[in-house]
């Protein structure tokens, strides 16, 4: 029995809009604005502001699942919306000195060689799912910036204050290894199924 085919716009896909269109024209504005005045009170705001659009990144998907409103408007938004909160957040962040470009380079050429990888694999008739050690690499890139707004220390010394800027330099180097280890583990995954691709190809030859 085949479903009844579902509607392109619903609460899921409403939500991802909202990231989608919402993070990368609100929040970089704001992160470049206000947080240079480094007050505490107004980085907790900042920081509760992304960290209520990250979790909207969960919440669709669970609602798309919860509801059975799973549609391929969502598939293909979703992804785009995920890369324009990181990217728009991370060029903000940089732009006023605090978050080093070099992690910057290192997260967005990854979600560039997983689009590519995607795309390349597409083409050969290929899927790469998202893997749960995908899901675990994009919550602590959102912890991570979350920690990075919210520190008002950021310009001290990691001795001068230890508690604040060792956490974030361990967030950091945590969610960096886990970007780097898991574009690899998608181009193990292509590769993977090249290889049993073309077997299959030479036995029914």
């Amino acid at each position: 029995m085949l479903r009844p085919q579902q509607p392109p716009f619903n609460f899921p896909t409403l939500l991802t809009l909202t990231r989608l269109i919402l993070a990368p024209v609100i929040l970089p504005f704001l992160l470049v604005a206000l947080l240079p005045y480094n007050l505490l009170p107004v980085n907790v705001i900042l920081a509760i502001i992304f960290a209520g659009f990250g979790l909207t990144d969960y919440f669709d998907g669970y609602f798309a699942r919860k509801l059975d409103q799973v549609t391929s408007l969502g598939r293909l938004l979703d992804p785009v919306a995920d890369k324009l909160l990181l990217t728009s957040t991370l060029i903000a962040l940089v732009a006023i000195g605090e978050f080093w470009f070099y992690w910057a380079i290192i997260w967005i050429s990854r979600d560039l060689f997983v689009m590519a990888l995607r795309q390349r694999a597409a083409e050969q008739r290929m899927t790469l799912n998202v893997s749960s050690y995908a899901k675990i690499k994009t919550a602590a890139q959102l912890v991570c910036l979350t920690f990075v707004i919210l520190n008002p220390m950021h310009a001290y010394g990691l001795l001068e204050h230890p508690g604040w800027n060792m956490t974030e330099l361990f967030l950091m180097l945590t969610a960096t290894t886990l970007t780097i280890t898991s574009a690899y583990r998608y181009y193990f995954a292509y590769v993977k199924q090249c290889v049993v691709d073309s077997q299959n190809k030479e036995n029914t030859n």
